[in-house]
């Protein structure tokens, strides 16, 4: 009897929790708040290669046992001849597939060709490159007998893991770099499976350099050519111990070994078990002396303020919750309709377009409007750390430029090179709250897509060019985006007259749907704690409550955080 009313209050309980699953709203995805936070993780255990084995199912065996990272993919080495399984290089590539691969027999004995559709692709630095849709790759592999049974003697350097598994065996983890003041880090995620050489692997990336979308628009502490002085981090109650060799320190003072001892921590924060750091040389401890009158203590996840910037009536004004209040001290400039207006960072320094967005207009701290550039239906302006604002424009091809706060100092607004952007139709650009990194819309090749690009600067903040970007996947059409955070971005379509999905995306590979609006066509949100998201309509100004869009009573148009 006590069984069977511990089995019934178990099912009501079962039931119970099944009446809580939400059942209406929009569908979404997003990983977990701390994906590295845990020290769970999942372990699978293929099976070794049985007695007798086909060809057919040695290779079979040789790309399943690609979800056990376990000693060196030691299951994935059995179904090697001994001297490629000596050989291979298990972290050298990592493909990710969607569906059962094909594998062909071809003419000569023991040699097969693997054809399967890919996704991703995993170099050894972690650095993710999504596929087109449809892409394909196929490599040969060669069998032999090793004591009357069949084994693997040549294959490519890597592994193969399917589409569905990848999540469970791989996880981001971000590498951090400065910006250009060393005042901010910028976070450079990879993708590693779980392993025990994790924190190995983490330094070992982050020596390697920035990933290429990031190259020369951020700086390492660490000079070129730095390298563990053995292959192991070794992490004893959770304090780990980066032992380098001697020429990482060639020449350094205190300032920049502060620097290099907070890129570690920071990258090595990501990792459960660890929750210090040291750094040593041939195993000595590294002298970090006196703190430095110049070391800074870098920003992770920069804010910006909680007041945007808006028009109303033809003026400037703030808003805040659903009020507004108009910038007081800012020259008359209704003759010029203002439009997509923008506020500096920090500072009372503003920028905005005229009414048929033709001409770019910056604010300084006196009040005074003037007029900066002229082009043709240019995009809302983005005013970056270093004082610079930007915009492009979009005649005889894509221009972008940037105007500095102080012309005397820093010369005339330039034109700054963006060599991916020349044939494309950028429809969005905003800079990042750290200044190293814009997000960018633009339709290339008749597609439109979400861009990340590195912006390079001189050591004095200013803009020198762009790097070739990242793409993110976005499953939303795009017309314009805006950074959410450090790490995080939110797209959306412009559309009038239709219902508009925004998308947040970030970094780390997660999204999140919102809920549609009907005739959204602005979204505004900005990097920080609790920071509403803001959209437009012909109907008004809404606010993001939890996944619900709701009406504001403050009217206004171009709603704009800082940056």
């Amino acid at each position: 009897m006590r069984r069977l009313l511990a089995a019934c209050a178990a099912f009501v309980l079962f039931l119970t929790g099944c009446a809580a699953i939400p059942v209406q709203g929009s569908v979404g995805t997003i990983e977990p708040n701390d994906p590295n936070g845990s020290d769970f993780r999942y372990a699978f255990s293929p099976p070794g290669p049985e007695d007798d084995a086909t060809p057919e199912q040695i290779i079979d065996g040789f790309y399943r046992a690609g979800i056990a990272p376990q000693d060196d993919y030691n299951v994935a080495r059995e179904f090697l001849a001994p001297e490629l399984a000596r050989d291979w290089r298990s972290t050298t590539r990592t493909l990710v597939y969607e569906s059962e691969p094909n594998v062909v027999a071809n003419v000569t004995e023991g040699s097969y060709t693997i054809e399967l559709a890919v996704t991703a692709s995993i170099d050894e630095h972690g650095i993710m490159t999504r596929m087109p849709a449809n892409a394909t790759e196929s490599f040969e592999v060669q069998l032999v007998r090793v004591e009357d049974q069949w084994r693997i003697a040549g294959a490519p350097d890597g592994t193969l893991v399917e589409q569905g598994n990848f999540a469970v065996i791989f996880s981001p983890y971000a590498l951090y770099f400065y910006d250009a003041t060393f005042h901010y880090a910028v976070p450079d995620y990879r993708w590693y499976a779980n392993r025990q050489s994790l924190a190995a692997t983490l330094v070992d990336s982050l020596l390697a350099g920035p990933a290429p979308y990031l190259s020369n628009a951020v700086l390492s502490a660490f000079p070129e050519g730095s390298a563990l002085s053995r292959a192991s981090v070794p992490v004893e109650s959770r304090h780990a111990t980066v032992d380098l060799v001697d020429s990482v320190f060639v020449d350094t003072g205190e300032l920049v070994r502060q620097q290099m001892q907070q890129q570690l921590e920071l990258t090595l924060s990501g990792v459960s078990n660890i929750a210090t750091v040291t750094m040593t040389v041939e195993q000595r401890p590294v002298s970090l002396g006196n703190t430095s009158p110049d070391f800074v203590e870098a920003v992770v996840d920069p804010s910006v303020p909680n007041t945007q910037i808006a028009v109303a009536d033809d003026v400037l004004v703030y808003y805040q919750g659903n009020g507004v209040v108009r910038v007081a001290g800012v020259e008359d400039i209704a003759a010029q309709g203002p439009r997509d207006p923008a506020m500096a960072p920090g500072g009372n320094r503003y920028a905005f377009l005229n009414r048929d967005r033709t001409r770019l207009f910056t604010v300084d701290e006196t009040g005074d409007a003037r007029s900066a550039l002229r082009g043709s239906t240019l995009l809302a302006p983005s005013i970056d750390i270093h004082g610079w604002t930007w915009t492009v424009d979009p005649t005889d091809g894509t221009h972008v430029h940037a105007v500095p706060a102080d012309q005397e100092r820093d010369g005339q607004p330039r034109e700054v090179a963006a060599a991916w952007m020349d044939d494309a139709t950028v429809t969005s650009l905003r800079i990042s709250r750290d200044g190293a990194r814009a997000v960018v819309v633009a339709r290339v090749d008749g597609e439109a897509g979400v861009y990340v690009s590195g912006v390079i600067r001189d050591g004095e903040g200013v803009p020198r060019g762009f790097t070739d970007p990242l793409r993110l996947p976005a499953s939303v059409p795009v017309t314009e985006a805006v950074w959410d955070s450090a790490t995080s971005v939110i797209v959306m379509g412009a559309n009038d007259a239709e219902p508009v999905q925004a998308e947040r995306i970030t970094l780390a590979g997660g999204s999140e749907l919102f809920q549609p609006l009907l005739g959204m066509t602005g979204i505004s949100a900005g990097p920080g704690e609790k920071r509403t998201v803001y959209a437009e309509t012909p109907e008004g100004v809404f606010s993001r409550v939890s996944n619900v869009w709701k009406q504001q009573a403050g009217e206004a148009q171009d709603l704009a955080y800082p940056g």
